[in-house]
C-alpha cells in the first residue's frame, strides 16, 4: 500500500515506520515538524490546516491517523489545542479521506477513553474490555472519543472504513523494571504497537468501524478480581511461581511497582484483529531470570517526538 502516516515524527511513528517498509509499503510522512528521516517522502504539514491534509493525502491507499495531544499535555496544552488538534485535526483526516477517495483509516485511539468505566470497584479489581461504555474524564479522553466517533460516522455515511486502536501505555520507559510491570497494568510494548498497526490494515470491521484494546496480555480472569484486592502478590504467584523468588534474588522491590487495580483485556483484538502480544510479563520475568536486556531494546533511548 501506498499509506500515510500523521504525526509521524511521534512515538507511534517511531515504531511503526520501519515495520511498514520491512513489510514494503511505500510511507508518506508528515509532521508538523521538518523530520530528518531518509528512504521516506515526507511533508511539513499541519493536521489543524485542511489543506494540509488534502495535500498529504493524495495517492495513498491508508491513513495512519497518529496526530494528536496525549495524556502527558494535559499538563502544558489547553482545552482548546485538544479540540483543534486532535478533534479538528481528525475532522480534515476523514474529510480528505471522503474527498479523495481513500476508504481505510487506522485511528490511534487511547485507553482514556473508557475513564470512569475503568476506574475500579472498592472490594474488586475491575477488568476493561470493549463493551464497557465511554465515559473519559479529561478533554484527553473526550477528544478521543469524538474523534471514534467521527470515524464511526464517516463509515456510515460516506464508506471509510476504520479500525480504531485503544492504545495502552507505550511510551519508552528508562527503567526495565517500571516497563515490565506496565505489562501488567495497561502497558503494551513498541513492536506488539506495530504488530497490531500492521493488523489493522488488512482488516475490515462489520458496519464499517471498529474498535480495539491494545495491550499486553494478561492470564487473570474475572475470577481473580476479587483475590487482586485481598492480595496481589499470591496471585500474581499463582500464575509466575518463580516471580517473587527471582525478584528477591535480583534485589527488586515490587511494591512501587503494584500500581495498577485494573485489568485490560485485548482478547477482541485477538479474535478478530489476529493480534497475538509477543512481550508479556512473562517474557519480562524470563529476561530478567537470564539477565538478558534486549527484552526492551529502546529502553532509555530518545523518540522523535511525542
Amino acid at each position: 500500500m501506498r499509506i500515510l502516516i500523521t504525526g509521524a515524527g511521534g512515538n507511534l511513528g517511531r515504531i511503526v515506520v520501519p515495520s511498514l517498509a520491512a513489510a514494503g509499503h511505500t510511507l508518506r510522512l508528515m509532521d508538523s515538524r521538518t523530520l530528518t528521516v531518509t528512504g521516506h517522502e515526507t511533508v511539513v504539514g499541519d493536521v489543524r490546516n485542511y489543506q494540509d491534509v488534502l495535500a498529504a493525502a493524495e495517492g495513498v491507499d491508508a491513513i495512519i491517523h497518529a496526530a494528536a495531544l496525549h495524556g502527558i499535555h494535559l499538563r502544558s496544552w489547553s482545552p482548546s489545542d485538544f479540540w483543534e488538534i486532535n478533534v479538528t485535526g481528525t475532522f480534515h483526516v476523514y474529510e480528505a479521506a471522503r474527498t479523495k477517495g481513500i476508504k481505510h483509516v487506522v485511528l490511534c485511539s487511547t485507553m482514556g477513553v473508557y475513564g470512569q468505566s475503568a476506574q475500579p470497584d472498592g472490594d474488586a479489581w475491575n477488568r476493561v474490555d470493549e463493551s464497557l461504555p465511554l465515559l473519559p474524564t479529561d478533554v484527553y479522553g473526550l477528544s478521543k472519543k469524538l474523534c471514534e466517533e467521527l470515524a464511526a460516522t464517516y463509515a456510515r455515511s460516506w464508506n471509510v472504513t476504520t479500525v480504531a486502536l485503544r492504545l495502552g501505555m507505550f511510551v519508552p520507559e528508562s527503567d526495565v523494571h517500571r516497563y515490565g510491570f506496565r505489562l501488567l497494568f495497561g502497558g503494551v510494548d513498541d513492536r506488539d504497537v506495530a504488530h497490531a498497526v500492521s493488523c489493522s490494515l488488512n482488516h475490515s470491521p462489520i458496519g464499517g468501524f471498529d474498535a480495539f484494546n491494545i495491550m499486553a496480555s494478561v492470564p487473570f480472569t474475572p475470577a481473580d478480581l476479587k483475590a487482586l484486592v485481598a492480595d496481589s502478590h499470591a496471585v500474581l504467584t499463582a500464575y509466575y511461581p518463580s516471580y517473587v523468588h527471582l525478584l528477591n534474588a535480583k534485589g527488586i522491590d515490587p511494591k512501587p511497582l503494584m500500581w495498577g487495580r485494573t485489568v485490560w483485556s485485548c482478547e477482541k483484538a485477538t479474535q478478530f484483529l489476529g493480534y497475538v502480544p509477543k512481550y508479556n510479563f512473562d517474557g519480562y520475568l524470563a529476561s530478567l531470570e537470564a539477565d538478558r536486556s534486549d527484552y526492551y531494546p529502546v529502553a532509555g533511548l530518545p523518540w522523535w517526538g511525542i
